[in-house]
């Protein structure tokens, strides 16, 4: 099974129909999973035209969401799909066309490959957001999501959007060059970090993809558990937005894609 992993979106439906679904056809892929920052705001007409035109893709296009979405609306979809409160929160919740949202604690087969999926993080900008506006508390991910995320187990992948701690992620600001609004939240941008440590070590994968830092690269870290394979994606207008997963028979490999930026 072909699969096209992306980054950051944004709502960006130019960059969704310019990129993301032509390099899709191009690689002939099966299923399209995103990887939050998606652009799940409704209700205005730009973020409906972005959705409306993810639900014509012609391939499924599944997402997670990250700190940038309008989590309220997130909730109140999952509450009405009748999972709210599971502890085997599995399913992904349909919302028309070829578009699922993946809830945190979703888990998939692809081809014999398990995969476990958790979106949120905590935004660096939060001070420069309207609470309940473009800013959620829910972004973060709780203790219920943990709990939820390990209940499963093992999973092969491991796709966020916000990184576990243990590793520096490259290529971004360095701390000391942040404004001091963003730098002051750079504390809790490291405990949400180590709450995803947590889904990390309980699901021991052997493959992590994340987005958030708009860093494409790709790394080798060691664990308990042996070495995990570390791929960061870049947003939409960068050249490192996309890859290539390929599942068959229990197995995976990723490629790096590049396309125009």
């Amino acid at each position: 099974m072909r699969v096209l992993l992306v980054g950051d979106t944004h709502g960006n439906q130019r960059w969704l129909q310019g990129t993301v679904f032509p390099t899709a056809a191009r690689e002939d892929v099966d299923l399209i999973v995103q990887i939050g920052d998606f652009g799940w705001w409704p209700g205005n007409a730009g973020g409906d035209a972005f959705l409306e035109a993810a639900r014509r893709s012609a391939v499924p296009v599944w997402w997670i969401d990250g700190n940038h979405e309008h989590h309220d609306q997130l909730a109140a979809l999952v509450e009405a799909s009748g999972q709210l409160g599971s502890d085997d929160l599995v399913s992904g919740v349909e919302l028309g066309g070829n578009l699922t949202y993946l809830p945190r604690g979703a888990r998939f087969t692809l081809d014999g490959v398990t995969v476990a999926v958790c979106g949120g993080a905590h935004s660096i900008d939060r001070q420069l957001r309207n609470p309940g506006r473009s800013w959620f508390e829910a972004e973060r991910i709780s203790d219920a999501d943990v709990a939820r995320c390990a209940a499963g187990g093992a999973a092969d992948i491991l796709i966020s959007h916000d990184a576990p701690a243990g590793w520096n992620i490259p290529n971004i600001i360095s701390d000391g060059d942040l404004p001091p609004r963003l730098a002051a939240e750079l504390a809790s941008c490291a405990s949400h970090r180590a709450q995803l440590a947590r889904i990390f070590d309980a699901v021991t994968p052997a493959l992590v993809v994340h987005g958030h830092y708009h860093s494409a690269y790709t790394t080798v870290i060691d664990t308990p558990w042996g070495s995990v394979d570390v791929v960061g994606l870049g947003c939409d207008g960068t050249a490192g937005n996309v890859a290539l997963l390929n599942c068959d028979a229990g197995e995976w490999s990723v490629t790096s894609l590049r396309v125009p930026a």
